[in-house]
């Protein structure tokens, strides 16, 4: 059985397989499901003109995403702020109300999250919600407006919501540009591998940032007012996060999915070298189990695991999302030309 063989490999020899062009090597990744002791969620939220109805689903459905940290008794922070970061904006980057920080001490703090997402309609039309996020969440606003939020210990949850595609510039715009320049000038906007990895620096294990969206989809059908947020997306792609659709009319499946992500239970993972592909194995099991008596996943897009040769990700699909508590472990080979 190969899991069996991949353990004794492991042990002290690595497993190699030469041709005369490729030098192939066995590789072992393991990942857990199990809650994290802390999490801070920022919520980055769309404060434009078309988002009302939008912030109002969030705040109903919230209850749907906080109950998953609630029984494991994770410690939580949450804060908000919006996708305005122009120049005439002094609060930008600012976490939003008193007190700025939401947890479990507050009485009634499901509904304080409520009124908190209400931002309201008269933000920017240029909706720089990465640029917020990490405005947010670096110097000098995190020792200064923000002091308190962002712990070194907690994983990072950040969680977009709008109905527009990302606009993030560093100022690449000339002054007095419009939201059209966000589409019409593509080339300006900053890189998204750019903020994926500032966002992993932002904790010394980057397995510790998890970026989701509630944002438009690639196709949006019966969705008129809503723009495909293809950055946001991509962001939560290469982070192991969960998409959701802005366009759908309840999002109290896309509030369930995103609070069994942060509370610990991952759909994605990434893997630490370039399998070839058809080598891959997964295995999931119980920590109180024999290894011998885990099970052999299948590919499978609809209920097993499938594979991004973009993000390098594994991700589980319907009712195969590994539970709280297992070990997920991927086998497989990798290599490089032989130079």
């Amino acid at each position: 059985m190969r899991m069996l063989t991949a353990l004794l490999l492991s042990a002290g020899l690595v497993g190699c397989t030469t041709d005369y062009d490729t030098h192939l090597n066995m590789e072992t990744d393991t990942f857990f499901q199990e809650p994290p002791a802390d999490v801070d969620i920022l919520w980055v939220v769309d404060n434009s003109p078309s988002m009302a109805q939008e912030q109002l689903e969030v705040g109903l459905r919230f209850a749907e995403f906080i109950g998953h940290l609630e029984d494991t008794n994770i410690d939580f922070h949450i804060g908000v702020v919006t996708t305005d970061v122009d120049d005439e904006n002094d609060k930008a980057g600012h976490l939003l109300g008193d007190p700025l920080v939401i947890d479990s001490s507050i009485e009634d703090f499901e509904m304080v999250f409520n009124d908190r997402v209400q931002v309201g309609v008269d933000g920017s039309d240029m909706e720089r919600g990465l640029e917020a996020a990490y405005m947010a969440l670096t110097e000098p606003m995190i020792s200064d407006a923000n002091d308190g939020f962002l712990r070194n210990d907690a994983v990072l949850s950040i969680i977009f919501v709008s109905d527009e595609n990302d606009c993030s510039d560093r100022g690449a715009f000339s002054e007095g540009a419009t939201g059209m320049a966000c589409y019409d000038q593509p080339e300006k906007l900053v890189p998204i591998r750019e903020f994926v990895n500032d966002f992993r620096d932002l904790k010394a294990d980057a397995s510790d940032v998890l970026v989701s969206s509630i944002v438009g989809p690639d196709i949006a059908e019966n969705c008129e007012d809503s723009v495909p947020g293809t950055r946001y997306l991509s962001v939560a792609e290469n982070t192991g996060g969960v998409e959701g659709n802005i366009c759908d009319e309840d999002f109290t499946d896309i509030m369930d999915k995103m609070g069994l992500a942060v509370a610990g239970i991952r759909a994605s993972f990434e893997l630490s070298a370039l399998p070839v592909v058809e080598t891959l194995e997964v295995w999931v099991g119980d920590a109180e189990e024999e290894e011998e008596d885990w099970d052999l996943m299948l590919e499978d897009v609809d209920n097993g695991w499938t594979y991004d040769d973009v993000t390098n990700y594994v991700t589980f699909n319907g009712d195969s999302v590994p539970p709280r508590g297992a070990i997920i472990t991927v086998y497989y080979d990798f290599g490089g030309d032989v130079e």
